[in-house]
């Protein structure tokens, strides 16, 4: 009988639940709205309602299902299970999450950070399938991590390791929210990004193609800093090509610390493909060490928005054994 764990992405927007078997191979998830009333019973109740109806859908009862994994951003306490607070989402705050699920559902579960889940999905079913260590980066409203050493989640001695996103790469540098200055969120993220091109603009110092894009909508995005880039804008071309250059220099730190056998680029920058892709090998490889070959390589990674159900999913059987 084919047994399978249940792998539910919590997000700012949507919850996504799917279904991992034990050969590691994930089924299409559902993705169900993230309640934006009602507090933490209202979401929980969501993610609870979403597994039902996965369950549901596939004909499936309580026997078939070893566990269920919960992927959440953080801070978190993930020995307790418990959701300390998430800032895109209201009303979360001390929600012992772990523990609601696990009774409103009558199954074991597991919690995870989100981006440590999208990390281990793409270890186990993208493009960290096959190697021992990976880790990967996901680019977007911040920057985000996961660690997997020897096909572990790797959470550090106070579970909030791998926040890769506020290494330091230009010290006493830009504030950055979490207190520091200078870390890599605040220069290779894509709302960053667009921000400093943003304040160039408005601070009359530019001409650039991306102002009349900027009057228009209120705000830019770094998909129309590509755009400007790719048609020659001057500074869209600067502020991709920072983004890209910090983007390295924290590749090579995680090169030298980690030696995994790949550091993967996912989250809403990496639809970019190559135009992310080539300029950030490039500066890895100006910047790395010489006195040895460098074997970590950079690669773009596979699953898109489907690494954290199946990252939690797979963070349940490691938990619970492929019984």
């Amino acid at each position: 009988m084919t047994r399978y764990c249940i792998g539910i992405d919590l997000g700012g927007s949507f919850v996504k639940v799917g279904l991992l078997n034990g050969d590691n191979k994930p089924g299409k998830p559902m993705e169900f709205p993230t309640p934006t009333v009602g507090g933490s019973r209202a979401v929980v109740d969501q993610m609870i309602a979403g597994a039902r109806a996965l369950m549901t859908k596939h004909g499936l009862t309580k026997k078939d299902i070893v566990g269920v994994g919960i992927g959440t951003p953080g801070p978190l306490k993930i020995s307790e299970g418990i959701i300390i607070a998430s800032p895109n989402i209201p009303g979360m705050v001390n929600v012992p999450v772990r523990q609601w699920i696990s009774k409103g559902l009558g199954l074991p579960a597991v919690l995870e950070n989100d981006a440590n889940a999208a990390g281990f999905g793409e270890f186990l079913c993208g493009t960290g399938k096959g190697v021992g260590n990976m880790v990967l980066l996901t680019l977007g409203t911040g920057v985000g991590g996961g660690i997997v050493v020897d096909g572990k989640v790797v959470r550090g001695g106070h579970e909030v390791g791998a926040e890769l996103g506020h290494m330091l790469v230009q010290p006493g540098g830009e504030q950055c929210n979490c207190g520091q200055k200078g870390c890599l969120e605040r220069y290779s993220s894509a709302t960053f990004m667009a921000l400093r091109a943003q304040r160039v603009i408005e601070k009359g110092r530019s001409k650039s193609s991306l102002k009349p894009v900027l009057k228009k909508n209120g705000s830019l995005t770094a998909k129309d800093i590509n755009a400007a880039r790719k048609a020659g804008d001057e500074l869209a071309g600067k502020v991709w090509g920072e983004a890209c250059y910090y983007l390295a220099v924290a590749c090579v730190n995680i090169a030298r610390i980690l030696d995994p056998e790949e550091i993967v680029l996912g989250g809403g920058m990496a639809a970019a493909g190559k135009d992310l892709l080539a300029p950030v090998k490039q500066y890895f490889k100006n910047m790395t060490w010489t006195i040895a070959k460098e074997r970590t390589t950079v690669e773009l990674a596979r699953l898109g928005n489907d690494a954290g159900f199946i990252g939690a999913a797979g963070v349940a059987w490691q938990t619970f054994g492929k019984k």
